[in-house]
């Protein structure tokens, strides 16, 4: 009889044995998926607090240069953005996107993104260019090359904004073509045209039967032999004209003040108003603000 009571108790010891040990495995699970389910969570709610500092972003860009502005997208999803002017033409926009909204709520997600936006300026006018050539430093015309307009020069005043309306990265990155270290007398040149140009080099047009028109910028040093060309020209670097070449717009080099512009042989510049309205026609459009970098902070 008593080793039946002794049997029936350990019995009943093994039970509660077993249910303790269930009871522990399972509240450890349902730990483990409660926190799974915490950090499975917290990846959602960052990932959609980038997106509303993006959604953010979007409207800050759209509404240059409203700031500061905010907004949600569903219930406790929010973002604020600030917009700081940098330049006439560049803001810096900050967006924050939260979930939940409230800052003071521990588990809320946040996102902080900035970028830098350049809004072009008001459209400059076509009438403002009156010289056939605009330098930095001196003009030297020697032999029959014959200039037909104003030559504003040594020291002149003049930036590329001011004329353009835009910046220089706002033309290259909106330019119909863009080249690198081209081959002579390249090919289409017209509406607008960016040129890079290594120190060591310079871009050449040689041929009688080269043209062009448009805007050309050359970032870097030209020398033109020969073709023709209408519109503007704007060389950052030196400019050499020889040979028999025809320009009719204007001419832009921006370069040191000890640099000299050199025209010699039988070239022809020729100050064009219809030439420089047309080439006014292609600058890129100067309602779309453009993105010049974005991190995220």
């Amino acid at each position: 009889m008593a080793a039946l009571k002794n049997k029936k108790g350990f019995i009943l010891i093994s039970a509660y044995m077993i249910v303790s040990v269930l009871i522990i495995l399972a509240t450890a699970f349902s730990a483990r998926s409660i926190g799974e389910k915490r950090v499975a969570d917290k990846e959602r709610d960052t990932i959609q607090a980038l997106w509303l500092a993006e959604a953010g972003l979007d409207r800050a860009i759209a509404e240059l240069p409203n700031t500061p502005l905010s907004g949600t997208l569903g219930t406790g999803l929010a973002y604020s953005t600030q917009t700081t002017a940098l330049t006439a033409s560049r803001y810096l926009i900050t967006s924050t996107g939260g979930v939940p909204s409230t800052a003071v709520n521990p588990d809320n997600a946040i996102r902080k993104v900035s970028a830098i936006i350049e809004r072009p300026l008001n459209p400059a006018s076509s009438g403002d260019i009156i010289s056939a050539i605009t330098a930095s430093g001196d003009v030297e015309v020697k032999g029959s090359a014959q200039v037909n307009g104003t030559i504003d020069e040594e020291n002149a005043v003049f930036t590329f904004e001011d004329v353009f309306g835009i910046s220089k990265e706002a033309m290259k990155n909106g330019a119909t073509h863009s080249y690198t270290d081209p081959a002579n007398n390249i090919t289409p040149v017209d509406h607008t045209t960016w040129v890079d140009i290594n120190s060591l080099t310079e871009m050449k047009i040689t041929e009688t039967g080269w043209s062009g028109n448009g805007i050309l910028v050359v970032d870097g040093n030209l020398n033109i032999t020969g073709g023709t060309f209408s519109g503007i020209i704007w060389v950052i670097g030196t400019l050499r004209v020889s040979g028999n070449p025809v320009i009719d717009g204007a001419i832009f080099v921006e370069s040191g003040a000890e640099v000299d512009t050199t025209l010699t042989g039988n070239p022809i510049i020729s100050y064009d108003s219809g030439a420089i309205s047309n080439a006014f026609n292609f600058i890129p459009s100067s309602s779309a603000p453009y993105l010049v970098n974005w991190k995220e902070d």
